[in-house]
């Protein structure tokens, strides 16, 4: 019989097995979220079942060995273990993000830049900086209901797409991943939505998973950029990344920490002011994504460099003024007058009604 075919059988067996044993191994130690004053639930809720990731990434290497990248597996085991503990006792922000620029220093290794040299650094150091906005964007989607899980699932299924049906710039088929790794992870994807994707949640991927996926969709968003030189591919997470981004510039532009957990997040915003559904709002962001990503799927490859950049800019910008007129709806301005400057802050209040 064939191996793939096997596997596939296997992979859901597996996952079914590791949910019921992370469900009563969580219950019996008590791993859970207790709700804050800025949480977005206010029940205790099963946190940390993002480990699926790492469970995925064992049974994968397991079943196909030496077929990943070394660097890569030792940079997600690293962030998983140390995610999880976060999950289970608070870890100062400095100590996490040493652990990310160190596993996204080897991620960055992994990509093909050839010869690592002097003149590559500069290049490394570039991926690190967006490796980290992109695993801190990711680090927040979990605190609402079925946004981490519909999101993700929007991009990996749009990797998957591209990884049988896409073509580099030869014509040649990409193939910039195995599929049986993107299945695994999908796999494992599903059966926390299944426990998420409700208006009360069972479980919370915890910053196990958030990270953990993070990391794997930016490592594939990075193997495919290399494979196709196309800048264009970016825009496969644009709708979190523009809402995160101008979340922490804003927060920045007022002098706030944005290490501090709260409702900033225009996706937040509209739970708590608007008073809409976790499930409404994650179908939403995913449905906009999907959106944006059959787009750029079926724009022809683009090699020129400029024209890459024209598409980046028009679909940002349009998403950004969507955003900012949204957040307008939902925030009033005001602003406080210091001696030599005024400074912009803003209070959450429902929106006006005509």
């Amino acid at each position: 019989m064939d191996k793939n075919l096997v596997y596939s059988l296997i992979v859901p067996v597996a996952f079914t097995i590791f949910t019921l044993v992370y469900l009563k191994l969580a219950r019996k130690h008590a791993v859970y979220d207790d709700p804050s004053g800025r949480s977005s639930h206010s029940d205790s809720t099963i946190t940390g079942f993002g480990l699926f990731v790492i469970f995925g990434l064992l049974l994968y290497n397991i079943v196909f060995p030496y077929t990943m990248k070394s660097f890569f597996i030792i940079g997600l085991l690293m962030l998983g273990t140390v995610s999880y503990m976060d999950d289970l006792f608070f870890i100062k922000h400095f100590v996490r993000l040493i652990f990310q620029i160190f596993a996204l220093t080897l991620l960055a290794i992994e990509l093909p830049f050839g010869f690592v040299d002097l003149e590559k650094i500069p290049l490394i150091i570039t991926v690190v900086i967006l490796g980290i906005g992109v695993l801190n964007a990711f680090n927040f989607m979990d605190g609402i209901n079925g946004m981490l899980g519909l999101n993700s699932l929007v991009i990996l299924l749009s990797f998957l797409y591209l990884n049988n049906f896409g073509i580099d710039s030869n014509g040649d088929a990409l193939n910039f991943v195995s599929n049986a790794f993107l299945y695994t992870i999908i796999i494992g994807l599903l059966f926390f939505m299944f426990l998420n994707l409700r208006q009360k949640a069972v479980v919370f991927a915890g910053d196990t998973g958030s990270i953990a996926l993070a990391f794997v969709i930016f490592y594939l968003m990075m193997s495919l950029i290399f494979k196709t030189g196309n800048l264009t591919y970016l825009l496969l997470f644009v709708v979190m990344g523009i809402d995160a981004g101008l979340t922490v510039i804003f927060k920045l532009l007022l002098r706030e920490n944005i290490f501090v957990p709260h409702r900033d997040f225009l996706f937040k915003k509209l739970v708590h002011v608007g008073k809409f559904k976790h499930v409404n709002i994650a179908l939403t962001y995913a449905g906009i994504q999907a959106l944006v990503s059959i787009v750029v799927i079926a724009l022809p490859l683009q090699k020129r460099i400029p024209v890459q950049m024209s598409i980046l800019f028009l679909v940002t910008v349009t998403l950004c003024a969507a955003y900012i007129n949204t957040r307008n709806k939902y925030t009033k301005k005001r602003v406080i007058k210091f001696s030599d400057y005024a400074e912009l802050e803003d209070e959450e209040i429902p929106p006006t009604q005509p």
